[in-house]
């Protein structure tokens, strides 16, 4: 299916007021603009940023977290920085000035992400930030830390490939042999290439994902390194777009509790990811968890990435489960694009919690 074709068919501008289905869609798109864009920072972070960090923390949250899940799964046994994402308002004690740390933060005003820039102007790390504007972004051009610049007006969430081309050129600027930047280049021409198989994929498990839903049961999710960021976003994503509640949980460490579970609830279904070439003894766990929800009469569905290298099946499943949950979202006959509970959650907090104030008192002193 062409991506015009899936717009014909689900695009119905009184539910998707935003557009979300359209901005999925551009995924390998805005993904490769976002990598011309910021490849032209790279000359720009030398000298700026430190060669051979002791470790990158990457810190964010919600929407702005999963860029750094993504990278830590892409550079997991090809790079020898640590990559450590955060999503805590504090710093790990063992963090100090031969780290980097990366905040980012869509809106620029996450207070827990600010919490943990506050703690790294104290400790003298090294810094970085990525966000659309406000609070990260006037920070960073009061101290001259450097600042990759987001496109504005767009749902965090949607954000991902600017926020992924913009930690690509970060973390290719720390390491002796940069890679990521020209994976993430390959990766998104062979998502164009291949755009027809996932758009029938998402369609295919959208409708899987509604059926099950409609008969009141909910989704687990399990995956395993190195696709456990491809299996959390699908679960926030079912969240934020279709508005349902999604569980994301980890092999081998579920079948040490979790599984448990099983010998009393069912009214549950289940998506396992697998991938060709599977080490037997994740194979194994994963044939044994499936024979063991299809005998307690468990729905399950396998999906298995597409691409010749890490880089391009992380970005297939991203494409196609985010096209998933937007269709899940529209076959509801619910916009995708409003997270108001979020909304009213961040209202409350900003009515008791003053998180500009103590941002610029630290200022002050650096």
């Amino acid at each position: 299916m062409k991506p015009e074709e899936l717009l014909r068919k689900y695009l119905d501008p009184s539910v998707d007021r935003s557009g979300m289905l359209e901005l999925v869609l551009r995924l390998p798109d805005n993904l490769a603009s976002a990598l011309r864009e910021y490849g032209r920072l790279a000359s720009t972070l030398d000298g700026r940023l430190p060669k051979k960090p002791r470790g990158v923390v990457i810190a964010g949250m919600g929407g702005s977290f999963i860029g750094g899940l993504f990278v830590q799964d892409a550079l997991y046994d090809a790079c020898d920085i640590p990559v450590l994402p955060l999503r805590e308002t504090e710093l790990p004690a063992f963090v100090n000035k031969e780290y980097l740390v990366i905040a980012v933060s869509y809106s620029g005003n996450t207070e827990e992400t600010i919490r943990v820039l506050l703690e790294a102007f104290k400790r003298k790390t090294h810094l970085a930030v990525v966000a659309s504007g406000g609070l990260l972004e006037e920070a960073a051009l009061k101290t001259g830390i450097p600042f990759v610049k987001l496109p504005a007006g767009i749902p965090p969430r949607a954000a991902f490939p600017f926020m992924c081309a913009a930690l690509a050129v970060l973390l290719d600027s720390v390491q002796e042999s940069p890679r990521l930047m020209g994976e993430l280049e390959k990766a998104a021409n062979y998502l164009k290439e291949v755009s027809d198989l996932a758009l029938d994929e998402s369609e295919a498990l959208s409708r899987w994902m509604f059926e099950q839903y409609s008969s009141g049961k909910v989704l687990v999710v399990y995956s395993y390194r190195p696709y456990l960021s491809a299996g959390y976003r699908l679960k926030t994503q079912i969240n934020e777009n279709a508005k349902l509640h999604a569980f994301f949980s980890e092999i081998p460490e579920s079948n040490h509790n979790e599984i448990m579970g099983w010998e009393g609830q069912t009214a549950l279904f289940a998506l396992l990811l697998r991938a060709g070439g599977e080490p037997p003894y994740i194979r194994y766990r994963l044939e044994f968890l499936r024979e063991l929800l299809s005998s307690r009469g468990v729905a399950v569905r396998e999906v298995v990435p597409r691409g010749e290298t890490r880089v391009q099946e992380l970005l297939y499943l991203f494409y196609a489960f985010d096209i998933a949950s937007v269709l899940l979202s529209l076959m509801r006959g619910v916009d995708p694009t409003p997270v108001e509970t979020i909304s009213r959650l961040k209202k409350y907090l900003d009515e008791r919690i003053n998180i500009r104030e103590e941002l610029e008192r630290t200022l002050s002193n650096f």
